[in-house]
């Protein structure tokens, strides 16, 4: 949950009483997960983004690395899914901005096949 303080809003007993306020987070919410999918290769991104929406997951995707990294700035998300064939350079990059700045953000690293994809998301996501 993040905590915002100093809001201020009316309340009958006081007109301007401030107080902190939360607000939701992607995990804390009753709606599907949103999992970011980082990929070098447009038609696999879309395959697997197929995967994950049809187990229920909200997905958005990103072949170039500043596109993901503007994505998990500015939007919730519960988890990374990065492709094996990522560059080295935007792997760590993003891995990096995750860990520092979202550490509650799952991190995940699919090196296999498509078989696996679903588990590690499923498992990652508890």
């Amino acid at each position: 949950m993040v905590v915002w303080p100093l809001n201020l809003y009316v309340t009958e007993d006081y007109p301007m009483e401030e107080k902190e306020k939360e607000l939701p987070t992607a995990n804390d919410v009753d709606r599907p997960k949103r999992v970011l999918v980082v990929c070098n290769h447009d038609y696999i991104l879309r395959n697997v983004e197929t995967l994950l929406q049809k187990a229920g997951f909200e997905t958005a995707g990103h072949t170039e690395e500043e596109p993901a990294l503007d994505y998990i700035r500015y939007n919730p998300i519960a988890a990374v899914l990065i492709g094996g064939g990522v560059d080295p350079h935007m792997r760590i990059k993003i891995s990096q901005l995750v860990k520092s700045e979202f550490p509650e953000v799952k991190f995940i690293e699919h090196l296999g096949g498509p078989a696996t994809i679903l588990t590690e998301v499923q498992s990652a996501l508890g």
